[in-house]
């Protein structure tokens, strides 16, 4: 087992469980953290999306096998994620992320981060777990990155209410493994940020449920590895909706992503930026 694999479980293991079988589109409450699936290679776009990392065999050198969770440049000095990538590690981890386009073969660049924060309401809750972390980076480290912008309050819901979801096709973006759309489930990864785009499938008062079965949808979804990582609306990239936090056993199905609209989403994230 890699170390990368074992991140993941460490970070599972703090999660509910659930599996959906191949072809469902179960609309259940979502159950087990969440690569990119049936997607390509970002290259220069969604610069501000990148990798979260921690030196998993403590051998003192990072590299893509450390990655750990995707996540969002929101300012300058703050890159958000998901509270569940962060909260098994002790207070005095070092962390690093990197916005290169992919993470293997080197050189790409890895920031040291100087601290992190998750809301402190975070929980293994279906109904609202927090799942919200932020990761703190030196001044000047970023330039050259436009960060992304936050959603205003309620803006999903003012959307379903002008009948804009239903139709809707959401962008993912990530690091995370690939997933086989048929056979028995399996995944790969190279380290490369991906994107992909799937339909709306529904919206509650916390999450954002997308369709991601690409053999019925013709499109694709995301996988272990993107948790943290953002969701746009199709046409536009630059403000962040939601991010991943669960999803089906085998990313062959469903994906549910935590609401960045929410007042408790805004309660921890304006603690460190401003909020439209």
């Amino acid at each position: 087992m890699s170390a990368r694999t074992i991140a993941s479980v460490a970070a599972l293991a703090v999660i509910l469980t659930t599996a959906c079988s191949e072809g469902s589109e179960s609309t259940g409450l979502p159950g087990e953290p969440v690569s990119i699936v049936n997607g390509t290679p970002t290259g220069a776009s969604y610069g501000a999306v990148g990798a979260l990392l921690y030196d998993l065999n403590a051998n003192g050198t990072v590299d893509a096998l450390d990655q750990l969770c995707s996540g969002t440049l929101i300012a300058p000095t703050v890159f958000q994620t998901a509270a569940h990538c962060l909260s098994w590690l002790p207070a005095s981890a070092q962390l690093y992320v990197s916005f290169s386009p992919s993470l293997a073969p080197v050189p790409a660049t890895f920031i040291s981060a100087t601290g992190f924060a998750y809301d402190p309401l975070y929980n293994v809750s279906n109904g609202n777990p927090h799942d919200l972390a932020v990761v703190f980076l030196p001044t000047g480290s970023t330039a050259g990155i436009t960060p992304l912008n936050l959603p205003p309050a309620g803006y999903l819901d003012q959307l379903a209410a002008q009948g804009v979801l239903q139709k809707a096709v959401f962008v993912n973006v990530g690091y995370g493994d690939m997933a086989n759309r048929t056979g028995r489930p399996t995944r790969g990864y190279d380290g490369q940020r991906r994107q992909s785009s799937s339909l709306f499938m529904a919206l509650t008062s916390t999450w954002l449920g997308l369709r991601m079965n690409a053999a019925v949808t013709g499109k694709g979804g995301d996988c272990y590895g993107d948790s943290g990582g953002p969701k746009f609306l199709e046409g536009d990239p630059t403000t962040i909706l939601a991010h991943v936090v669960t999803g089906d056993a085998i990313c062959r199905a469903t994906t549910w992503d935590y609401r960045l609209d929410t007042q408790a989403a805004r309660d921890f994230l304006g603690q460190f930026v401003t909020l439209p």
